[in-house]
């Protein structure tokens, strides 16, 4: 696959900091060894490595959650960061399913089952469990996030396309020292009213031109899973444009 560009300076930043050695990071040394990038998935991992934060946007099946959690991994072998935070708006999508029973992990576990299913593509669950167990790696409720300031981490937002503009900002002003921001979404599916979605103006009136914030874009072309995906969402963007498209049951 090639060396990838690194920004050297913050790695040895991280290194000088903290003794990575003395950590125990459950990452096997063959690990993505199994893994091979496309171009563009490639193409993104670099513009990863050489920017603060980074906004991915792309339809679905585009490997946005499975680059996250590649990244994620990747992060954790080299050593690069202390932590993993993931995040997403808990929304469910266009069903109401009540309260689910057992304490927040319980609760907000079937939400992050994309990242966890991802993951354990690149490393056994039995190590997932012990980054789990040892909160190197955390999913945590947007909700639970206000007065955090996570330093030397890796933090992930995905579906941000389901976050109104506090909870994005939320999300970003939580980004400390040594830290990577990585915010994923698809502008076009969403499960909240279409007046609190906040995304698309995140990008284009406050990410957009800032030093150090890197935009990507996957298209329909990068469509990773049954290409059938490809005519199916080009058709519903079609219709979507048109305005004919029938109501949802939030509008």
């Amino acid at each position: 696959m090639g060396k990838r560009r690194r920004n050297h300076k913050q790695v040895q930043i991280h290194i000088d900091t903290f003794s990575y050695q003395e950590q125990k990071r459950h990452i096997p040394s063959n690990a993505l060894d199994n893994i091979t990038l496309r171009d563009k998935q490639i193409e993104l991992i670099d513009i990863i490595d050489d920017h603060d934060v980074v906004i991915i946007t792309g339809p679905a099946g585009t490997s946005k959650t499975f680059i996250d959690s590649y990244y994620a991994i990747r992060s954790l072998k080299e050593n690069q960061f202390e932590k993993i935070i993931f995040t997403k708006p808990i929304q469910e999508a266009g069903e109401k399913l009540g309260a689910l029973p057992g304490g927040i992990e319980q609760k907000i576990d079937p939400h992050y089952e994309s990242f966890k299913i991802s993951m354990l593509k690149m490393i056994k669950k039995q190590n997932l469990e012990k980054l789990i167990e040892q909160e190197i790696v955390e999913f945590r409720p947007l909700a639970y996030m206000r007065g955090a300031t996570f330093d030397n981490s890796l933090m992930i937002l995905d579906e941000a396309q389901n976050a109104d503009i506090r909870q994005i900002m939320l999300f970003i002003t939580r980004m400390g020292v040594n830290s990577k921001v990585l915010i994923s979404g698809d502008v076009h599916q969403y499960d909240i009213n279409a007046n609190h979605v906040a995304f698309p103006f995140f990008v284009e009136y406050i990410a957009k031109g800032i030093e150090g914030v890197g935009l990507f874009e996957f298209t329909r072309k990068d469509i990773v899973r049954n290409k059938i995906l490809i005519e199916i969402t080009e058709k519903y963007e079609k219709l979507k444009a048109e305005n004919i498209l029938p109501k949802n049951k939030l509008n």
